[in-house]
């Protein structure tokens, strides 16, 4: 798993992007070429799945607030993750 600091440098960038794009709602595969471009994942896979992978972790650890933009929807065998703006 990443270190905690870069976790929570995924959820800063990720909230930029969200408020600068006025969007609502992104996917992992949406947010996989900037954080690609950024430096915090060296190459994308499967459509998201190496973010997807570390929100998985995150989950288990207990430390999903790390990206409190995170969220998911129980499907019956996998999660469908998607990330929201916070209001601040």
């Amino acid at each position: 798993m990443k270190a905690v600091e870069e976790v929570v440098k995924i959820g800063y960038v990720i909230q930029k992007y969200l408020e600068e794009n006025n969007l609502k709602e992104a996917k992992p595969k949406d947010l996989m070429p900037l954080l690609i471009k950024k430096g915090i994942f060296k190459q994308d896979h499967r459509e998201g799945l190496p973010l997807r992978e570390l929100l998985k972790q995150l989950e288990r650890a207990g430390k999903l607030y790390l990206i409190p933009q995170a969220s998911f929807e129980q499907k019956n065998q996998n999660k469908y993750w998607f990330f929201n703006a916070l209001e601040l």
